[in-house]
C-alpha cells in the first residue's frame, strides 16, 4: 500500500510537469497613448523544461463589456522561464475590430479615446498538440485580464512670445502650458531651444540648422526668464523657439515651432515721470493714460466705510489677467496699495492694460496704463 501511494504521487507530479501551463503577468501599460498592440506588454512564464511555440490571443472590451477588438499574434517561441513580451518582440497577425469608430480614432490619433477598458490575453499552441508535447503545455489556464484607464494627453502648448508676434522685451519671459494629464508628474521636465532666424529661413529651417542661442535641458517649470547671464535679444531680429517635454528621461511631447520678432522700442521715455505718484481711483473713467514702472500705485481716500475692493486686470485684447493679490482692503482714511506687476510675470513692456473695480459706494472705476519694465529704461 505504501509503495502504491509513492508511485501515485510520482505519476501525479510527472504528469503535472508535462502539462504545465503558461502564466501571464501584465507589465506597465502606457495609458496615455494606448493602441491595440500595447496589449502585448507582459511577462509570459513557460514552466515546462523545453521551449514551446505559441500564439498569443487578445481581446479588448469597453467598460460596458462590448467587444472592441480581438487579435492573434504571429507564432512565438517561449523559452523555459520568463519571456518578456512587447510590441517589438512579437507582432499581430490577425485583428478584427467590432467597433470601427475606435479603429478610426486609433488610426488617426495614435490612441484609444479616454475611458475604461479591459485587456485580456491568453495563449494556445501554435502547432497541433504542441508537436506532441500536449496542448496543455502551451495554454494559459484562462484569459488573464487587466483594467486600464486611458486619459488622452492634451498637447504641449507655447504661450509667450506668441507665434508671428512682435515684442519689445530683449529679455522676455518665455511661458508654455504643460501637457495633461502628465502635468502633475514630479518627473515632468522640459528642454528649451531658441535660435535666431537668418534671412530667407523659415522657423523650421532655423531650428533644424542654426546654432541655439539658448539650449537648456531639465527645466522643472513651464517658464523661463531670459536672465542677464544669457545674451540679450537684438532689436530688429527674428527668433524661433520650441519646447520638448520629458517624463524623467523619456520623451513625451513636442510643442509647435513658433517665431517672433523684437521690434524697436518707440516709447517716449521723456513722457514718463521720474517719480510716479499714487493714482486716486475715485472718478477714474479710463480716459486718461498712466504709466506703471514695475509697480502700479493706487490709492483711495474714504471717510467712514470699510471693505474690500476687488481689482480686475485686462490686456488690450480684453483678456482677463489674474494676479496674486487682487484685493484692495479699505479702511477710513488714506489707503494706498503698491501692485508689483513685475513679479506677476504677466505684464509686457510697452503694452497697455486696464484696471477696473467697484468703489465701496458701488461706482465703477477704470484706469488705463502702460506697463514699463524698469530694466529697459535708458540709462541717464
Amino acid at each position: 500500500m505504501k509503495y502504491k501511494i509513492i508511485i501515485g504521487l510520482l505519476i501525479f507530479f510527472f504528469s503535472n510537469s508535462i502539462t504545465s501551463q503558461v502564466i501571464i503577468n501584465f507589465n506597465s501599460i502606457n495609458e496615455y497613448m494606448f493602441k491595440t498592440k500595447e496589449a502585448l506588454n507582459f511577462t509570459a512564464i513557460n514552466s515546462s523544461l523545453k521551449p514551446v511555440e505559441v500564439n498569443f490571443y487578445g481581446k479588448i472590451t469597453n467598460q460596458d463589456g462590448e467587444s472592441i477588438v480581438e487579435f492573434k499574434t504571429e507564432p512565438f517561441l517561449l523559452n523555459p522561464g520568463s519571456n518578456f513580451i512587447t510590441p517589438m518582440t512579437v507582432s499581430i497577425r490577425d485583428v478584427n475590430y467590432y467597433i470601427n469608430d475606435i479603429a478610426e480614432i486609433e488610426e488617426k490619433t495614435g490612441t484609444y479615446p479616454s475611458g475604461n477598458y479591459f485587456v485580456c490575453v491568453w495563449t494556445n499552441c501554435a502547432t497541433p498538440d504542441c508537436n506532441g508535447s500536449g496542448s496543455e503545455i502551451g495554454r494559459t489556464e484562462q484569459p488573464v485580464c487587466v483594467k486600464i484607464h486611458i486619459e488622452n494627453p492634451t498637447p504641449l502648448l507655447l504661450s509667450y512670445p506668441e507665434d508671428n508676434s512682435e515684442i519689445l522685451e530683449t529679455r522676455p519671459i518665455y511661458t508654455w502650458i504643460p501637457p495633461g494629464p502628465i502635468a502633475s508628474s514630479a518627473n515632468l521636465n522640459y528642454s528649451f531651444n531658441l535660435v535666431q532666424i537668418n534671412d530667407g529661413q523659415t522657423k523650421q529651417d532655423a531650428l533644424a540648422l542654426n546654432r541655439p542661442l539658448i539650449k537648456l535641458d531639465g527645466l522643472g517649470s513651464p517658464m523661463l526668464v531670459h536672465s542677464y547671464d544669457l545674451p540679450a535679444l537684438e532689436e530688429g531680429k527674428s527668433y524661433a523657439w520650441q519646447i520638448v517635454a520629458f517624463v524623467g528621461k523619456s520623451y513625451f511631447a513636442s510643442s509647435e515651432q513658433w517665431k517672433f520678432r523684437v521690434k524697436k522700442d518707440t516709447i517716449n521715455f521723456k513722457l514718463i515721470p521720474k517719480n510716479l505718484s499714487y493714482i486716486e481711483i475715485t472718478g477714474q473713467t479710463g480716459n486718461a493714460m498712466y504709466y506703471a514702472v514695475d509697480f502700479l500705485k493706487i490709492k483711495n481716500e474714504v471717510r467712514f466705510k470699510s471693505g474690500t475692493i476687488v481689482l480686475s486686470f485686462k490686456d488690450k485684447s480684453g483678456n482677463s489677467i489674474k494676479i496674486n493679490n487682487s484685493n484692495f482692503v479699505i479702511k477710513p482714511g488714506d489707503n494706498r496699495l503698491d501692485l508689483n506687476l513685475k513679479n506677476e510675470l504677466k505684464f509686457r513692456h510697452g503694452e497697455v492694460y486696464e484696471l477696473t473695480g467697484y468703489l465701496l459706494s458701488g461706482e465703477l472705476f477704470t484706469i488705463k496704463f502702460t506697463y514699463i519694465d524698469s530694466t529697459l529704461l535708458p540709462n541717464e
